[in-house]
């Protein structure tokens, strides 16, 4: 898992990541200008699922003692929030929650548990009544006494088997050695049980992708995103499969991303993306380019994620983002303006294959 960073080290590595400035749109996105608080206790990392009925599901963890996971439900299109349920463990500390709605409605829900410095665990747990109450259902993957496992992601795959990633250090001690690779497991009974370990994105030596999330394209193809740290300064990328479960390898990076790339894709086919430097961008093109909005709906926060909560909105939830930089979970909702957009130029990430990075565009 990539240490936290210095707010100062953010600032200078996005300074100098390529930018693309120059194709900014004005008012691509009109976003709030005042959040709604999904929590202002200590806490950090939400991740949210829309549930059968339309409403909102979202757990984050709040971390005073216990560290534990805080489950809260939307009625309202994320504008008020309550309490559902909570899930903790005897002894260990609970973060990096994942929410997923399986084809027969039972939530998902994976997370990181440990005891730090001596053992980790990527865990899922079921709910069969919308979040209330949740029961434990099976280990993912631990340590292996080698290296921590972090930053689990759900996603239910297209033949409704459920994909786990998650971002493992059990490798680093091999050879050749893998500081970090992201991982993938199946399983193909709901969850109860997984299938062998999938290497994902992986390279060699100082490399360490991590923090998956995906978006599906149009023809079966999803679309994975993650970070690469140690080498790349933390730098979104994006890598393409027809099935989920086979990936070719480190793909194009994403322009104006540092730390924790979050997308997703909309009904008329954008694509929204940002990461820890706050920046918006977005895809008309199913990837193959991006437009940079240059807006920054927050001055603070980390930890984005970003959700669809109508035919033309937006959300973004983001973690410490008050408007002093209070601790919680803040969100705000942005309002998409097509016109603006069509009338951008985007710029091209996409390079031509080589025998490092097999995988070119959508």
């Amino acid at each position: 898992m990539v240490n936290r960073i210095t707010a100062l080290l953010v600032c200078v590595v996005a300074c100098c990541i390529p930018s693309a400035a120059q194709q900014s749109v004005t008012q691509a996105v009109t976003w709030t200008t005042q959040s709604v608080v999904l929590e202002s206790d200590f806490s950090t990392w939400a991740r949210m699922v829309q549930l059968r009925d339309g409403s909102w599901l979202a757990a984050y963890t709040v971390t005073d003692s216990p560290q534990r996971i805080r489950l809260k439900r939307s009625f309202d299109s994320m504008r008020t929030w309550q309490f559902v349920s909570e899930v903790s463990e005897q002894g260990r500390i609970l973060d990096n929650p994942s929410l997923a709605l399986r084809p027969d409605g039972t939530v998902l829900l994976g997370i990181r548990s440990e005891i730090t410095g001596q053992s980790y665990w990527i865990e899922t747990y079921t709910s069969q009544d919308n979040g209330n109450t949740f029961r434990y259902q099976s280990q993912v993957d631990w340590d292996h006494h080698q290296g921590g496992v972090y930053e689990p992601y759900l996603y239910v795959l297209p033949d409704g088997s459920i994909a786990c990633f998650y971002t493992s250090e059990v490798h680093k001690f091999e050879t050749p050695a893998y500081s970090q690779i992201l991982s993938e497991k199946v399983s193909t009974d709901g969850g109860e049980t997984w299938g062998p370990e999938i290497w994902a994105i992986s390279q060699p030596g100082e490399a360490r992708p991590g923090e998956a999330n995906i978006v599906p394209l149009p023809g079966g193809v999803l679309a994975l995103f993650y970070e690469i740290c140690g080498t790349e300064n933390c730098i979104g990328h994006v890598s393409y499969s027809t099935d989920g479960v086979n990936w070719p390898g480190i793909g194009p990076a994403i322009l104006n991303t540092f730390q924790d790339v979050q997308a997703v894709g909309l009904k008329n086919g954008l694509i929204f993306a940002t990461s820890n430097s706050k920046d918006i961008i977005v895809s008309t093109d199913f990837l193959n380019s991006w437009i940079d909005t240059r807006q920054h709906p927050f001055v603070y926060g980390v930890w984005p994620a970003l959700y669809q909560t109508g035919p033309n909105e937006i959300a973004l939830v983001l973690t410490g983002a008050g408007d002093q930089g209070q601790t919680g979970e803040y969100i705000r909702f942005g309002t998409i303006n097509e016109a603006a957009l069509q009338a951008g130029n985007a710029v091209n990430p996409c390079r031509k294959p080589t025998a490092g990075r097999p995988q070119n565009c959508y």
